[in-house]
């Protein structure tokens, strides 16, 4: 499924979690399509103009972070599948990363 169409069966939110079909060992959550976080995309579907998709890399087995991004190259591919959140994935301890930058 393309990025934009899991964003939508995501109730039109980001953060949720993708791997693709390429990709050995490695999964991304997804941070912004189009600069949003939530809310209908701009455009029309179902490409919505391949609007920017800013990700975080992880490995999937010990959340290190990867190259993935920070913008994901092909997120009109439909190779991507949702998958759960990782148990090691700590919302609270990432968003202190993240403002400490």
């Amino acid at each position: 499924m393309t990025i934009y169409r899991l964003y939508a069966h995501n109730g039109n939110r980001a953060g949720f979690w993708v791997q693709h079909r390429s990709w050995n060992n490695m999964c991304a959550r997804i941070q912004t399509i189009g600069g949003q976080a939530a809310g209908k995309l701009p455009n029309l579907p179902p490409l919505h103009e391949n609007i920017e998709v800013l990700v975080q890399g992880f490995d999937v087995r010990s959340g290190r972070p990867v190259q993935l991004g920070p913008r994901l190259e092909h997120p009109e591919d439909q190779k991507y599948v949702l998958i759960a959140t990782p148990c090691w994935y700590n919302e609270s301890h990432q968003s202190l990363e993240v403002a400490a930058k």
